[in-house]
């Protein structure tokens, strides 16, 4: 009897022991977040950055996408991702994040619905058409693939479909879905950040200012605090700064000053012309594209690149309004192919561009690379496979509009138009004396890791001018062709301030790869019985044949004991 009592207090103990190890296990656990992403391209992972901004959450934060209602199949699939990612943050944020998804379809009245859809347009959440069939018929609808997050009272809208729309409906939404983690991270951290960056805009060359520069403003002010600067002596107290196509001279003590600001860190962006032109002072009889001198190639070859004095012709370019002739006594505006500007839509595999869509760029000049120790080039953008090049000074005239675009008299291929060089940078003053007004300052030969973005188009980052109503446009849209949707010239510069000036590593989520592995037609087309009889017909003549067989062995088996 005593033994009895031993062992059954030896088993209450043991029993306790497991509950209480059960209890802690499952405690611990709450605080911590197993996965095993068995997918090929890692799908399911999240960044470490991600994970680190997510854990470090305040507050709850609260999503509501507006993506939802009756959608067709590749938004429908945009939702299902939406809803994955989202439920991958919560895990990670310990559930500090609380999402829905709304219908804005969903009103009492139509014309409470076209108030609720003027209310997200004027917080940044533009709709897409969306065509579809259905049953033989057409249809078309509105849709918002956007979202909005709220954390600790403030708000920032985050648009999720921004895939590449050359690559096709199903590819763009493939791609979006590559982006899903990146856009809502990105908007959580501007929520979240409370220290902004400073970039200086330079001016006093010849720069463009005031109205040119609103849609630049709308694009970085939410995110980093923006200063005109004309003293660069000053460029120290700023992160980065945007050299925005200058067309006078730099001073010897403002190019030293540009120098030294790189080699203690600084992070500038240059978008340069190579020659002077613009479409107002086109006349008559045309006008001349001159070379611009800067002097900034005096450090800028230094550094790895020159901006030529030549401007790029491309078959895939924008179009211009020109008068083809008369009826009556009002003149006919057309739009013609001008290939001066130019959609540049051919991208690096790099996270500042990828999956980014088609950028609107005007008198593009073209890049050379120069030999550089240490520093690692990477040609951001390229032109496309039919390309001319046009060396300074060049006529240009209206007249040219109304020739044919011949694409064999584009023989060039794939120019580079922006460069991201990094590494570590060799002063253009190693070897020189410095100015004289900086003699007293202490010279730094060569900079630790650092990086530098040059393009060779001043436009890219400048707002077009409405002039019907006297404001500017939005930057990257064009004013002539009216897209629906506006080139991705905002996306661009967001992303390249980004990638300079983030030391959490953030952006490398953009780098995220999805593979559709779509089944092959043709062969589904040819096999068409023999793969329904190997998905149908198989399963259940296996199902049958086990129904059969565990019969006749329980038959046998109970016979045994009968007999």
């Amino acid at each position: 009897m005593e033994f009895l009592k031993r062992k059954s207090t030896e088993y209450t103990l043991k029993f306790l022991i497991a509950l209480f190890l059960l209890l802690l296990i499952n405690f611990l656990v709450r605080f911590t977040v197993i996965r095993w992403d068995l997918t090929e391209e890692n799908r399911y992972t999240m960044s470490e950055a991600t994970q680190s901004l997510l854990q470090n959450l305040e507050e709850p934060l609260y999503v509501e996408v507006y993506l939802a209602g009756d959608i067709n199949a590749e938004f429908s699939r945009l939702q299902t991702a939406i809803k994955q990612t989202l439920d991958q943050f919560k895990e990670y944020a310990y559930g500090n994040i609380q999402y829905s998804f709304v219908n804005p379809d969903q009103a009492e009245s139509a014309k409470a619905r076209n108030q609720f859809y003027q209310v997200l347009i004027d917080k940044g959440i533009q709709p897409t058409n969306v065509f579809d069939t259905e049953e033989g018929r057409k249809s078309q609808k509105l849709i918002f693939p956007g979202a909005e997050i709220t954390y600790k009272g403030r708000s920032e809208p985050v648009i999720l479909l921004s895939g590449n729309n050359a690559a096709g409906a199903r590819e763009a939404i493939n791609q979006s879905i590559e982006n899903l983690e990146y856009e809502l991270a990105q908007a959580i951290k501007n929520l979240t950040n409370s220290e902004r960056k400073k970039i200086a805009i330079v001016q006093g060359h010849g720069e463009p200012a005031g109205q040119q520069l609103s849609g630049l403003r709308t694009t970085l002010e939410d995110k980093f605090d923006l200063f005109p600067l004309s003293d660069l002596s000053k460029l120290s107290q700023f992160d980065a700064a945007l050299f925005i196509k200058p067309t006078q001279t730099f001073s010897n003590s403002e190019l030293y000053d540009i120098d030294q600001y790189i080699m203690r860190g600084g992070k500038p962006l240059f978008f340069l012309d190579g020659l002077s032109i613009s479409v107002d002072s086109i006349r008559e009889y045309g006008a001349m594209a001159l070379p611009i001198e800067t002097n900034l190639d005096e450090i800028l070859f230094k550094y790895g690149v020159r901006v030529n004095k030549d401007v790029l012709q491309d078959v895939n370019s924008g179009n211009f309004p020109i008068v083809t002739g008369n009826m009556g006594d009002k003149p006919q505006i057309q739009l013609l192919p001008w290939p001066y500007y130019i959609i540049l839509n051919n991208y690096a595999p790099h996270p500042i561009v990828r999956n980014l869509n088609a950028v609107y760029g005007k008198f593009v000049s073209s890049i050379d690379t120069v030999t550089a120790s240490d520093i690692k080039k990477t040609p951001l953008i390229s032109t496309s496979d039919y390309t001319r090049r046009l060396k300074g000074p060049v006529h240009i005239n209206f007249e040219d509009l109304k020739t044919d675009i011949v694409p064999e008299n584009f023989n060039l291929k794939n120019v580079p138009v922006a460069y991201l060089l990094e590494g570590e940078f060799s002063s253009a003053y190693k070897n020189r004396l410095k100015p004289e007004d900086r003699e007293n300052t202490e010279l730094l030969s060569n900079s630790t890791a650092n990086a530098i973005i040059v393009a060779s188009d001043g436009d890219l980052l400048l707002s077009e001018m409405d002039k019907e109503k006297a404001t500017p446009f939005p930057l990257g849209v064009d004013p002539y062709a009216r897209h629906p949707a506006p080139f991705a010239n905002d996306q661009l510069i967001l992303n390249m301030v980004n990638y300079l000036l983030e030391d959490d590593g953030l952006i490398i989520t953009r780098n995220k790869e999805f593979k559709i592995r779509p089944l092959d037609k043709v062969k589904i087309a040819d096999n068409k019985l023999a793969i329904q009889l190997l998905n149908v017909a198989l399963p259940i003549f296996m199902i049958i044949i086990f129904g059969v067989l565990r019969y006749f062995w329980r038959k046998r088996k109970y016979a045994k004991f009968n007999g």
